[in-house]
């Protein structure tokens, strides 16, 4: 198949573990035997495209603003796909034309309405919740998800929009009302949609009627090295979180946690690892209860050295308090046979199976989260050692890059191709 890949950001240009798992999949389709073309954004102001390539996979990089946060989404979706219609030409000769972000998505329709790519060829992948909430969150401040982000009352009780500065906050709410139902009626569009759990699916589907759509769960893959590396059964002092630095990741919930978890387990240490919007403040809450030796934040990391921060560690936890969609680091880990500790919603906790391929918690609940900790770090060392081959176990058996990109070349065939 000749499959086309719209990204706003591509590795090594990277948020998050989305663009991550958009280049797994296509590295996996390429070793299958499929041609694999990714368009994304590049810095710069040079007209046309850049092309490169990564493991297998062609890469056009075009100067246009796939990342922007407009407040006229419609209109700035218009103005790029006619911009790549013409800097691509040949874009309805591709099998798939898949886009695997939500602005990405948005450019896909009117390349789609316009014409220029048929509606058969094209489907996407729900990374997040930008399709029903103007945040991607779908977060109420009060730690709820969002119940309608087409309602000014249910807006502006938004996480995001309560988090926003006095002077940013009336923009933020217009912009989330004016584009929310634009971004519905753009993904009902499609005739097929990926989503990356299932419960993700269900928030989705609980304010959007997917009935006409044809639908699949397809979870993230693994890197083969996560995989072939030989891992160690050690078990270190340290507690590892890497992420976004933000209140809906739940770093703030793992301070009070790990605070508690002191009292029993004085010689642990955490690390944060990563950069986010509540990064300061919650260094500050650190240095003001004195243990700035005991908890330590790190700059992001590239993605090639986080295999060697899992070995590191003796847990790595997952404190979402939002509806994590999948949770790239806890698949990591588990890859790595690290113990993981997740709370109980979520992606996260369709992977983990309590007391088999690591522990859960009661989301939102700090006392269960140190708790749970405590009991993950008194396990006995045969224990343990179980524990962490059923994870890596786990993911060789269902997540693994190869296995993947099958389950996507499937549904082209069947979704896509099939459909026409």
């Amino acid at each position: 198949m000749k499959l086309l890949f719209l990204s706003s950001l591509y590795p090594p240009h990277s948020k998050g573990g989305g663009e991550i798992s958009t280049h797994l999949v296509a590295r996996g389709l390429v070793q299958r035997g499929h041609s694999v073309t990714v368009i994304t954004g590049a810095a710069g102001s040079e007209r046309g495209a850049r092309t490169r390539e990564l493991d297998g996979v062609h890469i056009k990089e075009v100067s246009l603003p796939l990342t922007a946060k407009p407040l006229f989404e419609r209109q700035h979706a218009r103005r790029i796909a006619t911009s790549l219609a013409e800097f691509i030409p040949g874009l309805a000769k591709f099998d798939v034309v898949h886009a695997h972000d939500f602005r990405s998505a948005l450019v896909l329709h009117e390349l789609v309405r316009a014409g220029i790519v048929p509606r058969a060829s094209a489907t996407v992948t729900a990374r997040d919740y930008a399709q029903i909430c103007g945040s991607p969150n779908n977060l109420m401040a009060d730690g709820q998800s969002c119940t309608d982000c087409a309602r000014l009352s249910c807006i502006v009780r938004n996480q995001a929009v309560v988090e926003a500065s006095l002077l940013r906050r009336p923009f933020r709410i217009w912009q989330y009302w004016y584009n929310i139902g634009y971004r519905r009626k753009a993904f009902l569009s499609f005739a097929s949609q990926i989503f990356i759990s299932n419960a993700q699916q269900q928030e989705i589907a609980a304010i959007q009627d997917l009935s006409a759509q044809t639908t699949d769960v397809i979870y993230n893959p693994v890197a083969p090295n996560y995989l072939s590396k030989k891992t160690n059964s050690g078990f270190g002092q340290t507690i590892l979180y890497t992420g976004r630095v933000q209140h809906y990741k739940g770093v703030g919930l793992l301070l009070e946690a790990f605070r508690k978890l002191l009292t029993t387990h004085p010689d642990m240490q955490l690390r944060i690892v990563g950069d986010g919007d509540q990064r300061q403040e919650y260094e500050a809450l650190v240095a003001r209860w004195g243990l700035q030796y005991k908890i330590r934040f790190t700059n992001h990391v590239a993605y090639e050295r986080l295999v060697d921060l899992y070995d590191e560690a003796a847990i790595v936890v997952a404190p979402h308090v939002w509806v994590e969609p999948f949770g790239r680091t806890v698949v990591e880990a588990m890859a790595r046979a690290r113990i993981v500790v997740v709370a109980d919603t979520g992606g996260p906790a369709e992977v983990v199976t309590n007391g088999q391929t690591g522990y859960t918690f009661r989301a939102g609940d700090s006392a269960d989260l140190a708790h749970t900790m405590g009991h993950a770090l008194a396990s006995g060392e045969l224990r343990r050692r179980a524990l962490q081959r059923q994870a890596r176990t786990w993911v060789t058996d269902n997540i693994s890059m190869d296995m993947i990109a099958s389950r996507y070349e499937d549904f082209y065939r069947r979704a896509v191709i099939g459909s026409r």
